[in-house]
């Protein structure tokens, strides 16, 4: 029975409640796309302004620092020394920590001169605290005129300046460190919005707790950082970091030295908004969809009422209760569909009886194939040396060829059969022959005394009505030696291994000795003889079903092409499941899915020496 879809009810219903989701869904993804859209803007407006004031009053104040600062710097250059003047304007600014003059010497190089110190630290104070970095500090003051740095990861921060004197002709580097406590506190508010002041190489000077002295490229690099030519004093961007997270960057240069505020906040956070947004959204779509499901099921029920009918008698049908009638009184085509649906139940009740016969003789049938599908080994197996693949397809339900393949003591025995005809009679000439090996398994005999002891088997379960080709071979584990017995079946090949691809020659039929079929005769006495297996070689076993596959157009494949698909299958010598997929492919092709007019089987056993 076909499994049941949705029931016309429910596409009724579905239809009536599909068109208003479609639509409110449609609306829903276009606001939220505008919403988020005007929430980004936003942000980026407010970030950037943020960022922009906060530039202005760093401009403002490290501006206003350097005016109080510049008569010092025009004391000092007036006669190359501080006077008390320049003294009491030091003391008398708070912010300004330190003040260290730096001179170019005989030698080129800037050398300290003089120094206005409020708490020095150690014996030579500010210097001391960054001799390590003061080379790199005055080459990038040589090269931009002003530098801003921020050596002790607080608030304090180091402006060195160069000056030249009224000529022209004498360059003064002044470094001065300048508290700026108000500042810092501002950067380092805890806030959605993360705010950082960077040097040109993305230094934090100020920022969040634990990022004043790190790169602003551990959490984030935005583009501008990459575009040091460029010339734009303020900008808004999005910027993925390297954790996989989303980041709205604005920044603002402030315009005093290369110092530069940057604003940045996760977008996820940022559209926080949008999310709840969505949930309100939801909840109300719900329970709009809910109102529109419950009218819609009132809706629908009178328009399936007739249908439901319908469907519940064919279910008593599909039970077995034929008797079953509709009573449907519509004109439409509802109506028609109830009257033919009576036909069909009597017409349906007839046929039963004419079929039950055949539906008996099918279940028997596939009873006796699933009794012979445990009749046939693994079609893989690897015994020693040997290694075996195989392949069976039936021509119907029940087959009447059989391969078989065990261990007795030191000897592999190989066993190939293919009764007359196929179908159920066969079949059951194939359960007595895997009867009989399994006994004649245990004796450790030869494979013609083997195949004379399988004989009277035969011959004592078919009376000679049936009979059955046959080919019984052993392998010995110690030798390699393969002593083989036919009973008129078709004659396996043995394929030599060669170092060049394999030709016909080196195909060998295993024909010496040539019996009659199994069931002929009770007493009917067999030859054997043997063949060398070296390392590398293999065995061909096959029935004749084989050469008689046919197209959809009835032509057989024919010995020739049999062959030949042998030879391109096994040219390379590979392994024996290669061999067998190979050699199935050719067949296949060639039969492209016609029925078989016989039982196709074979298997390929190959020594691989280990």
């Amino acid at each position: 029975m076909k499994k049941r879809g949705i029931s016309i009810r429910y596409k009724v219903l579905l239809l009536l409640t599909s068109i208003p989701l479609i639509t409110l869904t449609a609306y829903l993804v276009l606001a939220m796309r505008i919403f988020e859209d005007d929430k980004i803007a936003y942000v980026f407006d407010s970030s950037s302004s943020m960022s922009g004031t906060m530039a202005a009053q760093i401009k403002t104040q490290l501006n206003a620092v350097l005016g109080t600062a510049k008569p010092i710097y025009q004391d000092y250059l007036s006669v190359y020394k501080f006077t008390p003047v320049a003294k009491s304007i030091f003391d008398n600014e708070y912010s300004i920590e330190d003040v260290i003059v730096f001179s170019p010497g005989a030698n080129g190089q800037y050398q300290k001169v003089a120094a206005l110190e409020k708490v020095p630290e150690g014996a030579d104070g500010l210097l001391k605290s960054i001799q390590s970095h003061l080379p790199m500090y005055l080459a990038e003051v040589e090269a931009n005129q002003r530098v801003v740095k921020v050596p002790f990861n607080d608030d304090r921060v180091l402006i060195m300046d160069k000056v030249m004197n009224q000529d022209k002709t004498k360059a003064t580097v002044f470094a001065m460190l300048v508290r700026m406590s108000e500042a810092s506190e501002m950067f380092n508010a805890a806030t959605s919005q993360k705010m950082y002041l960077i040097a040109k190489d993305g230094t934090v000077l100020f920022g969040p707790e634990g990022m004043v002295g790190q790169k602003l490229q551990t959490v984030v690099t935005p583009n501008f950082l990459a575009d040091t030519g460029s010339k734009v004093a303020q900008g808004a961007e999005t910027v993925k970091a390297g954790n996989g997270v989303d980041y709205l960057v604005s920044f603002s240069k402030a315009g005093f030295g290369d110092l530069t505020v940057v604003t940045t906040i996760e977008k996820s956070k940022a559209l926080g908004a949008v999310q709840i947004l969505i949930r309100k959204s939801l909840i109300f779509f719900g329970i709009l969809i809910s109102l529109t499901v419950i009218i819609s099921l009132f809706a629908s029920t009178g328009i399936t009422h007739a249908l439901t009918q319908l469907f519940t008698a064919t279910k008593k049908v599909s039970e077995g209760d034929f008797n079953v009638r509709v009573d449907v009184s519509s004109n439409d085509e509802v109506g028609s569909l109830a009257d033919n649906f009576n036909l069909m139940a009597a017409e349906v009740s007839r046929l039963l009886e004419q079929t039950a016969e055949k539906a008996r003789m099918e279940s028997e049938l596939q009873t006796a194939k699933t009794v012979q599908e445990t009749l046939f080994p693994d079609a893989r197996a690897k015994i020693g040396p040997l290694s075996i693949a195989g392949f069976y397809e039936p021509a119907s339900e029940c087959g009447g060829d059989w391969w078989h393949y065990c261990k007795v003591g030191e000897k592999i025995f190989l066993w190939i059969g293919d009764a007359t005809g196929h179908g159920a009679p066969a079949a059951l000439i194939t359960s007595a022959a895997k009867s009989a090996s399994t006994i004649i398994e245990r004796l450790d005999i030869s494979p013609a005394k083997a195949m004379e002891l399988l004989n009277r088997s035969i011959y004592d379960v078919s009376k000679g009505r049936i009979m059955m080709t046959f080919f019984l071979a052993s392998f010995d584990l110690q030798t390699g030696r393969f002593v083989y017995c036919n009973a008129s079946h078709e004659a396996p090949f043995l394929i030599k291994k060669s170092d060049d691809p394999l030709k016909k020659k080196d195909l060998v039929a295993l024909n010496e000795v040539n019996n009659p079929r199994l069931g002929q005769a009770r007493d009917s006495l067999y030859e054997q003889t043997s063949i060398q297996v070296s390392p590398g070689d293999a065995v061909f076993f096959y029935t004749d079903g084989i050469p008689d596959i046919q197209d959809p157009g009835k032509t057989a494949w024919g010995e020739r092409e049999f062959i030949k698909a042998l030879i391109a299958a096994n040219k390379d010598f590979p392994a024996v499941g290669d061999s067998v997929e190979r050699f199935a492919k050719s067949f296949q092709a060639h039969r492209q899915g016609a029925p078989l007019v016989d039982d196709v089987t074979f298997f390929v056993v190959k020594n691989d020496g280990v």
